[in-house]
């Protein structure tokens, strides 16, 4: 497995985004990027909090399917509950996770960090974002004659003490030699979509120039924290 990481704290005063791209068994690899949510107290220290407790969750299980991950996301959610109750402080993370065993990816996501996968240089998959715009669009009688898009940043899960707030999303995929997965913060997906991400994917010649061309866009253009993970499969 190869993978390639990005952080950038673009124009915010300090980078509240955290990654992990670690092997946590013999054919086990698990990669994340938290968010910490700007409008908090502390938001590096819980996407710190949430990436510690997932990893050291995920790391001491035998196996990993929906319901092992939603257990470990409850412990996280447990973690930033005490630390808000002893320290009088507001915490909460966004999250996207990939856990990868042989071919199998399990991918779960909370809030709005994008999950995508590429394969023959095609969109297979995208995660739809836990905000309140898909809320309205999938309740709302007016879909398509009201703008929604304003309410593209307001997210409506987040792994912060309340486990009613951050239930996961889960999607498992095959993951084939040649293909490519991104987790992208906000910050990166708000700047490359998924389509100009497919463009330049097909339009460089190799993935290091591809994760060049990203890198130069997001340290030119990202006003917010952007972080983003890279995988590429291998056999």
């Amino acid at each position: 497995m190869k993978s390639k990481v990005i952080s950038h704290i673009g124009k915010r005063e300090t980078n509240q985004d955290r990654i992990l791209a670690e092997k946590i068994g013999t054919h086990s690899y698990l990669y994340i990027v938290a968010d910490g949510m700007g409008g908090y107290d502390d938001g590096d220290i819980a996407a710190e909090m949430v990436i510690d407790s997932l990893t050291t969750f995920l790391s001491n299980s035998d196996q990993f399917n929906v319901n092992v991950i939603h257990k470990a996301i409850n412990k996280a959610n447990l973690a930033l509950c005490q630390y808000q109750e002893q320290h009088q402080s507001k915490l909460g993370s966004t999250l996207g996770g990939i856990l990868i065993s042989k071919k199998t990816a399990k991918t779960f996501w909370v809030g709005d960090v994008k999950i995508l996968h590429y394969s023959k240089g095609k969109l297979c998959f995208e995660s739809k974002s836990h905000n309140l715009r898909n809320e309205l669009y999938e309740t709302d009688n007016s879909n398509g004659r009201v703008n929604l898009s304003k309410y593209n940043h307001i997210v409506t899960r987040s792994i912060q003490g309340d486990v009613k707030k951050s239930v996961p999303s889960y999607h498992e995929l095959t993951f084939n030699k040649g293909d490519k997965l991104f987790i992208c913060s906000d910050g990166v997906h708000n700047i490359i979509d998924p389509n100009t991400l497919q463009y330049l994917l097909n339009k460089e010649e190799s993935t290091d120039a591809l994760f060049a061309t990203i890198d130069q866009r997001i340290q030119k253009e990202a006003s917010d924290n952007a972080s983003l993970i890279l995988i590429e499969g291998f056999d």
